[in-house]
């Protein structure tokens, strides 16, 4: 299997989706990132890893996008997902799940055939940064790009 970061390069490659990689060094933090790529806060997509328990019965594997000066409010995440319960996913979940550490998760679900949802924040922003399945590689793209292609749940601000 190809490394995240190398999936999220095809996959944006192959959908036609307009993109400038970027090579940083790796930030412990949402505001130690931004001085290093140069994005404001509420243009990084930090996207996690939710274990969602559906109402309707069975449980699943969602990535959340979320700006990065927003919190992950999982109560609010609920019904827009039409779960019963969420909760955050494990390392080793994620691990599992994406082949991706903490931190590396990409913004788009379909290259680890994972639902997607996204903060409609986000969408508001003509550029977002992420990182691309790597600490230390990040993508900008407008995200509407993404979405056009991924069909995600948006969920409301």
């Amino acid at each position: 299997m190809s490394s995240a970061h190398d999936r999220v390069i095809e996959y944006l490659n192959s959908a036609g989706i307009s993109y400038e990689e970027i090579e940083h060094p790796p930030a412990a933090s949402a505001e130690e990132y931004s001085r290093i790529v140069g994005s404001a806060l509420q243009e990084q997509a930090k996207a996690l890893l939710i274990r969602r328990y559906r109402r309707e019965g069975g449980k699943d594997l969602v990535i959340h996008s979320l700006p990065g000066d927003a919190r992950g409010d999982l109560e609010a995440l609920a019904e827009p997902l039409a779960a019963k319960r969420l909760r955050l996913a494990s390392v080793a979940e994620l691990k599992a799940a994406t082949g991706c550490d903490f931190g590396e998760l990409p913004s788009i679900g379909s290259i680890f055939e994972l639902p997607l949802s996204v903060d409609a924040r986000l969408l508001a922003q003509e550029r977002v940064f992420f990182n691309a399945g790597r600490l230390d590689r990040s993508v900008v793209l407008n995200l509407n790009d993404v979405t056009a292609v991924e069909k995600p749940i948006v969920v409301p601000a």
